[in-house]
């Protein structure tokens, strides 16, 4: 496919690098001649220094003959004109990312056709979600949802005295609910692990679960013993992302206080917030955190725009009592940094607007991909389709690619951990877990040539 790629940030370099390794054709539009340089030494892209929004520009890169336009510059305007732009050149596809929550708001007045746009993706909003989904979720640091078909992915850090610790993941099949869930990876130390029955449990692991929805009750008393209801939470920085937070934490019970440096930014968002507390001062005054009764805090949300001071302040409110932290960085290179440091959840809102996008890139029918912190590995829906590889056959009779594991099949609605004799059909729907090695051949396996 020919793709076009508008703006070559963080987000943009790592689509390109992705949807380049996996055989499309890309070329990369880019004005800071910083970026240009980086990715002429790093990738085998065409690249074009230039405007984004400028016709000529999006000539030189070929957009009369593209496929799909991504534009992912670090402004909503450039990106809307990118699109409405690329509409006039017939192009089949256009993805925006768009951080105004006035667009992306469902109940915005204006279709998001009416941009000539096919997919705005807010990453604001999606982190967002993930936060709240990890706050709801007793003991878990990573969430993910696949949509329409009720089956989700969780990550869980292993406690010393989880009751999970020590067993082998064959011992699980004797758990009666063990047809609701998989263990699909386990991240020890720096390595990813497919695992298998022998594989064990051992505390500190980071393990990824997909499981029904229905049945993630059951599968929770697993990996942590105390399931304590969430009463208070600290948020800080008045960011997009904080306010949207505390706004959506307003519909609950849950006491939310907000601390904001800024003066302007703290009366702001006070006058925007009808239940929360909002504390103008630093996040790193011992004296403001204990006045905010950060020891009694269920989690510390570190949601400002300075990744030394999120991590800074996340720490020190560790030390005065917040039982787990929650630490929002920009930059892929600190994840394992910050949870090296002790952090219990670290996101990073690029890694989730990579993943959103991938899906419409993938060859084949792929409603869902998602990309596993910083590891590269993914968990991939695909819809089977017909011709494929494995359509009529039994798993037993399909050699899977070593670096992937079929964690769910899911027919008729009704999701089912496979073993060799399930049987793919044309129309069912799989997820699977996968390394980077794998992908291509997961790939060639679900979805016809």
């Amino acid at each position: 496919m020919k793709i076009l790629i508008v703006g070559a940030g963080a987000v943009g370099f790592n689509l390109a690098k992705q949807l380049s390794n996996e055989g499309h054709d890309i070329s990369v539009v880019e004005h800071d001649q910083t970026l240009v340089k980086r990715i002429n030494e790093k990738l085998d892209v065409f690249v074009v220094a230039g405007e984004g929004a400028s016709p000529s520009i999006l000539e030189l890169c070929g957009i009369q003959d593209a496929e799909m336009v991504l534009a992912v510059t670090n402004s909503d305007e450039v990106n809307i004109v990118v699109c409405l732009l690329a509409n006039q050149y017939g192009v089949p596809t256009k993805i925006a990312r768009i951080r105004n929550y006035e667009f992306t708001n469902k109940n915005f007045f204006m279709e998001k056709n009416d941009f000539c746009i096919d997919r705005m993706i807010n990453p604001d909003l999606t982190t967002v979600n993930s936060i709240l989904t990890i706050i709801e979720t007793p003991g878990s640091t990573y969430s993910a949802d696949f949509k329409d078909i009720n089956v989700v992915l969780r990550g869980f850090k292993i406690p010393d005295d989880a009751p999970i610790v020590g067993k082998k993941l064959s011992d699980l099949k004797e758990i009666e609910s063990m047809d609701s869930f998989l263990i699909v990876a386990i991240q020890r130390g720096g390595e990813m692990i497919i695992p298998g029955g022998d594989s064990d449990i051992q505390p500190d692991d980071n393990i990824f679960v997909v499981v029904a929805e229905a049945g993630l009750p059951y599968f929770l008393p697993m990996v942590t013993k105390r399931s304590e209801k969430v009463a208070k939470i600290l948020i800080y920085g008045a960011t997009n992302m904080g306010l949207l937070v505390s706004k959506k934490l307003e519909k609950s019970s849950i006491d939310v206080t907000l601390i904001e440096p800024s003066q302007e930014l703290a009366e702001k968002a006070a006058s925007k917030l009808s239940k929360t507390t909002v504390m103008h001062g630093s996040p790193t005054d011992i004296d403001l955190l204990k006045e905010a009764s950060i020891e009694t805090a269920n989690f510390f949300v570190a949601a400002s725009v300075d990744e030394q001071s999120n991590l800074l302040a996340a720490m020190l409110a560790k030390k005065f009592g917040a039982k787990k932290t929650i630490v929002i960085t920009n930059e892929a290179g600190y994840v394992d940094i910050f949870n090296s440091l002790g952090m219990d959840v670290v996101i990073n809102p690029r890694q989730i607007m990579v993943s959103s996008i991938l899906q419409y890139a993938r060859r084949g029918r792929v409603p869902s991909v998602l990309k596993i912190n910083e590891s590269d590995a993914e968990a991939i829906e695909f819809v089977v389709e017909s011709g494929a590889k494995i359509e009529g056959k039994k798993l037993s009779k399909i050699k899977f690619p070593q670096g992937a594991i079929l964690g769910a099949l899911i027919k008729d609605g009704v999701m089912d951990i496979p073993n060799g004799d399930s049987v793919i059909n044309h129309g069912d729907r799989v997820i699977v877990f996968s390394l980077p090695t794998a992908i291509e051949k997961v790939q060639s396996i679900f979805c016809k040539k």
